[in-house]
């Protein structure tokens, strides 16, 4: 796997120009961009993403554990995560707690160890102890679709009372 030593080496420029180049900084010459940009193309160069996360200390990865991967809503819901992630430039990572407690903090410590920029939950009743230690310690985390009293978590959830207000009025008007 080329490195970036390897780029500078066959554009013939520094290391700080491929880095420039790839930060996209303005203070490069054109041509320089060019041949570090070829070069890139020429030596199937990808950046090193471990290396850049110990760098800025963000790994642009989001950990979303849902609590039935079979159950429809969750579903649709790890297919939206992922894709206005995606938008934003993070992965994500999925984890299925299948209703479970201690599936949910295996998938938690896991997501933590990866060292994730943010985690989106939708607890187990009651939550479980490593996502609690989670929650308390400050993790960026958010709840999806449930929430659990007394942990000051922020939560997402679908607005059912105005959806069922919809339904009847529909039905309803359906005579």
């Amino acid at each position: 796997m080329a490195s970036i030593k390897d780029v500078a080496a066959e554009a013939g420029v520094s290391v700080a120009t491929v880095s420039r180049v790839l930060n996209d900084h303005p203070s490069v010459s054109e041509d320089a961009r060019t041949r570090v940009l070829a070069a890139v193309q020429t030596l199937g160069y990808r950046p090193n993403a471990v290396a850049r996360s110990l760098r800025t200390d963000q790994t642009r990865t989001l950990g979303l554990v849902i609590s039935d991967v079979l159950n429809p809503y969750f579903t649709e819901l790890a297919r939206s995560v992922e894709e206005e992630a995606r938008a934003l430039g993070y992965s994500v990572i999925i984890g299925n707690a299948d209703e479970r407690p201690d599936l949910q903090d295996h998938h938690v410590r896991t997501l933590l160890d990866r060292r994730i920029d943010g985690l989106l939950v939708s607890p187990a009743d009651g939550g479980s102890p490593g996502m609690l230690d989670a929650a308390r310690a400050g993790t960026p985390m958010v709840f999806v679709d449930r929430w659990i009293p007394g942990v000051d978590v922020p939560v997402v959830r679908a607005d059912g009372r105005t959806a069922v207000r919809d339904l009847v009025a529909h039905l309803h008007g359906l005579g």
